[in-house]
């Protein structure tokens, strides 16, 4: 469906079931920056800070500001998340019915994606690192939640793997309302 956001691509009819401040954040186009705040569980192993560090996800912080940039268009969108400790970038595109593409350092995730009782939950189905699929038995328990509260966009994401525990979790709000244009 070219024209369209890539979430309404990529959800269909499902994307009316969202809430109100989850559709609109989902329906920017072009350049847009976003503040909110938001607090981050980082890994406790050390190879999971490791691996935080190669994928460029945050460091554990309580209650923080938190900016968000967003570009997007119907091919994709960048997604550039400001946290205190580190910046996190990652490219999002469609990539089949219900499934998202998202590049993230050297790896690439495919989601699929559904609405429930107004929320929209990402379910990781595929990982590659490098270009190699990676195993399924490997795969980190991923957890992507968004829902409106009070006007504003919640996200709750985290990633927990077996043998290492949680590599990454972060919560929190961006205000849709005060989205800017950014050049």
């Amino acid at each position: 469906m070219p024209g369209l956001p890539i979430y309404r691509q990529v959800l269909g009819a499902a994307f009316a079931e969202l809430d109100e401040p989850v559709q609109r954040f989902h329906s920017l186009q072009g350049r847009h920056r976003l503040h909110g705040r938001c607090t981050v569980g980082g890994a406790e192993h050390p190879l999971g800070r490791f691996l935080c560090a190669l994928l460029g996800l945050p460091r554990a912080t309580q209650d923080c500001e938190f900016a968000f940039e967003l570009d997007a268009d119907e091919s994709g969108e960048t997604w550039t998340r400001h946290f205190p400790s580190r910046t996190m970038q990652s490219r999002l595109q469609p990539a089949a019915t219900h499934r998202l593409r998202e590049r993230l350092g050297p790896a690439l995730l495919e989601f699929s994606l559904s609405a429930a009782e107004g929320s929209l939950r990402m379910q990781l189905e595929r990982i590659q690192v490098f270009g190699l699929r990676w195993p399924r038995r490997w795969f980190p328990a991923v957890w992507a939640i968004e829902c409106g509260e009070q006007g504003r966009f919640c996200f709750d994401v985290g990633a927990r793997l077996r043998a290492l525990g949680t590599l990454v979790a972060y919560s929190g709000y961006l205000a849709i309302d005060e989205a800017s244009p950014s050049a």
